[in-house]
């Protein structure tokens, strides 16, 4: 806008070129001093009009206004404009920015051409909540709507023609609202919706669940995209059990609670809301050979399983869940693919002491890659990068016998890590003994899991002393091959 208010100072045929142009005009921002606000609706006459309304604006630019106390009188100007707005991006993220009564009333404005809106507001205002209640509840022109801590009535035809509907509150909401989200939305092609549990707030007590009739599940025709954010699995489960979503492609779940509440019960309902999905999870497993596995433990208790196939993408995130649960779970969506789970893993930043005994048994993980992290200070105060020297602690067990982690592994990617050869031909003459003492210890009847050979990638760059050991880590028995830089490049 600034922009226009200097072109109009070029020539006055520019003045009245830019002047006679409404669509110039049609955005409107509550940062824009007055007196722009003024000019921008007088001189977009009746066409449809972009509003942005937000607490924040940008300090460093003197050309806009930031007080808090401005905003309402600028609220009034807009207001008896409502008709003409087509999108709405109302942004009051300061608890002191605007009175909770002036808030409520702008969320009910007559704006029935209103095609999108997004609306955030503190999570706490002391007049309450703010519902939703455009033209009386009969904007039903809306496409795109976004809400957070903002009350919907759930039976408004606001929610009649909706495309997308991202819902995000820290308050209870019934099952059933959510179920007639789809009932009212038979359009809705993307639906997004987080749960929020507050500080030492209690997750509802849900009835057993029970099969649905199958007369009594909601069909959701066009949606393609859906995303749950949950504190309790048992919302998930009864959601996805009572609304089928034939054409969906993207499934995303996030699970967020407290390790003491995650029971057998919880768990059994984070299976059933994963069961419809499961023969597109298993498809997509098979066509893409590996299942990608995000491991950040930093802390020990958060884990993401994600596919990104084109037929059906779905990501699974948890935090707070043992990884005896996690792989469980893993498992039990492996089990609809027709061929064996593998997983990619990517380690991220953390210490690397309990990665052996909690990752290094998984016979699934195929392919491991160390990001470029480090580890916490040692007691001497150095530093050192997080290479997986892990791989070359033996095992003994009665069965395999001498076993080493990550049984299976068969590619190693450690190009992110500035770390001398010399360490990782220690690691492998550890973790791969000659074949003369593998026998000698069959010879005894001490069995021996011999990994299989591995494929490695290193830096590209290479320190001159790093090129005298690069044929001997070439050549070792436990090699299949060398490579050099990102695998991303």
């Amino acid at each position: 806008m600034r922009e226009i208010y200097g072109l109009r100072r070029v020539s006055k045929p520019w003045k009245e070129l830019i002047e006679h142009t409404p669509w110039f005009w049609t955005y409107i921002s509550a940062d824009y001093p007055t007196s722009i606000i003024q000019e921008c609706l007088r001189l977009s006459r009746h066409h449809f009009l972009r509003i942005t309304i937000s607490s924040s604006c940008p300090s460093w630019d003197s050309w806009f206004e930031k007080s808090p106390t401005d905003l309402i009188p600028k609220l009034q100007l807009l207001q008896p404009h409502a008709e003409r707005w087509v999108t709405l991006d109302y942004k009051i993220l300061e608890r002191s920015s605007v009175d909770g009564h002036r808030i409520r009333d702008f969320l009910e404005s007559p704006a029935p051409n209103l095609k999108k809106l997004v609306a955030i507001l503190p999570d706490t205002m002391r007049s309450g909540p703010a519902t939703l209640n455009l033209a009386g509840g009969k904007a039903n022109q809306m496409k795109h709507l976004r809400l957070e801590n903002v009350l919907l009535p759930w039976s408004s035809q606001l929610l009649t023609g909706l495309e997308t509907f991202r819902l995000s509150v820290d308050s209870a909401v019934s099952v059933e609202s959510i179920v007639n989200i789809f009932i009212n939305c038979p359009g809705l092609r993307s639906f997004d919706f987080s749960y929020r549990i507050g500080e030492g707030q209690n997750i509802p007590t849900l009835p057993p669940l029970v099969d649905p009739n199958p007369s009594q599940i909601t069909a959701a025709d066009a949606l393609e995209e859906v995303s749950l954010c949950f504190g309790d699995p048992g919302i998930a489960s009864r959601i996805l059990s009572q609304v089928s979503m034939p054409v969906c492609r993207s499934l995303k779940l996030v699970a967020k609670q407290s390790r003491a509440i995650m029971n057998d019960i919880h768990w059994q309902h984070l299976n059933e809301a994963l069961s419809q999905f499961s023969p597109k999870i298993g498809d997509a497993i098979s066509k893409a050979g590996r299942a990608a596995l995000y491991i950040w433990p930093d802390s020990p208790w958060e884990w993401t399983i994600s596919s990104e196939e084109e037929a059906f993408q779905f990501s699974l995130d948890f935090s707070l869940l043992s990884l005896d649960r996690f792989i469980e779970c893993a498992r039990n969506l492996a089990s609809a693919s027709a061929s064996e789970l593998e997983f990619e893993v990517y380690l991220g930043p953390t210490s690397d002491r309990w990665i052996p005994a909690e990752l290094g048994e998984w016979s699934e993980i195929t392919k491991l890659h160390v990001a470029s992290a480090y580890q916490a200070r040692y007691d001497d105060g150095d530093e050192e990068p997080m290479f997986p020297g892990y791989l070359g602690q033996v095992q003994m067990n009665p069965v395999p016998g001498l076993s080493w982690p990550f049984p299976n592994l068969q590619e190693l990617d450690i190009s992110d890590l500035e770390c001398p050869l010399l360490k990782i031909f220690d690691m492998l003459n550890r973790r791969y003994l000659p074949d003369l003492d593998v026998q000698r210890m069959e010879d005894l009847q001490i069995l021996v899991d011999v990994p299989p050979e591995l494929d490695i990638r290193v830096q590209s760059t290479l320190e001159w002393q790093d090129s005298i050991i690069v044929p001997a880590i070439e050549s070792h028995r436990g090699v299949k091959s060398l490579e050099y830089g990102s695998s991303e490049s």
